[in-house]
């Protein structure tokens, strides 16, 4: 702003100068009002450019950090209605069937082999949805700021862990309940509740460093 006064200062003392002593200069006059209206227009044209172009960026960053809590917030919710509508099932099932006959071994194996099936099936599913949920979070990665990125990597560490535990959890229980060993099915849950807690921790931390860098666009 400064230099666009300074010219227009010096193309008024410059005008004044010829309109009184030599008429002759006007060609130079116009040729001045012709630069400093092209500088202008440059800055301008800069400023709109720039403003565009954070506009894009904010709302770029903005949907992409807005789609991957969504695909966040599906993982749980779509967790939690597998396990209600397919898992519990699938347990009490397995439960009927295999103390219903114990002593049977023929019986015991069907119920077991039964029941590892759906549990591979459910896992499958769900293992879908983790590594659909980890490609965007690749995703971001190639716009995120540093403080946002290392926080999306241990975001990805717990989520990895979670799921690691929770597919273990999953294969180990029908050897569980068979031998009732409720000590390792307590350990995994116990496990599993404290990685939940972390992560809701390190969500918030999340969330507010993307508020922080999507309002310094």
């Amino acid at each position: 702003m400064e230099i666009i006064l300074s010219l227009i200062g010096g193309f008024l003392m410059g005008y004044f100068t010829s309109y009184f002593n030599e008429k002759g200069k006007n060609k130079a006059i116009i040729e001045d009002t012709s630069q400093i209206t092209e500088e202008k227009e440059k800055v301008t044209s800069k400023y709109g450019l720039e403003t565009t172009k954070r506009k894009i960026q904010y709302e770029t960053k903005s949907n992409a950090y807005m789609k991957y809590f969504t695909l966040l917030d599906e993982q749980s919710q779509i967790g939690n209605i597998e396990a209600q509508q397919e898992f519990l099932p699938v347990l009490t099932k397995f439960n009927t069937e295999y103390l219903s006959n114990i002593g049977d071994i023929e019986k015991e194996l069907k119920a077991v082999s039964e029941f590892s099936n759906s549990i591979q099936t459910i896992m499958i599913k769900s293992q879908e949805r983790y590594f659909k949920f980890k490609n965007e979070t690749n995703a971001l990665k190639l716009i995120a700021g540093n403080k946002v990125l290392t926080l999306l990597d241990e975001m990805d560490h717990f989520s990895q862990l979670s799921f690691d535990i929770s597919a273990q959890m999953m294969k180990d229980l029908a050897k569980q309940i068979i031998e009732k060993d409720m000590s390792s099915m307590n350990e995994q849950k116990n496990h599993l509740e404290n990685l939940a807690s972390q992560t809701n921790e390190l969500k918030e931390k999340l969330v507010s460093e993307i508020r922080q860098e999507l309002s310094e666009i």
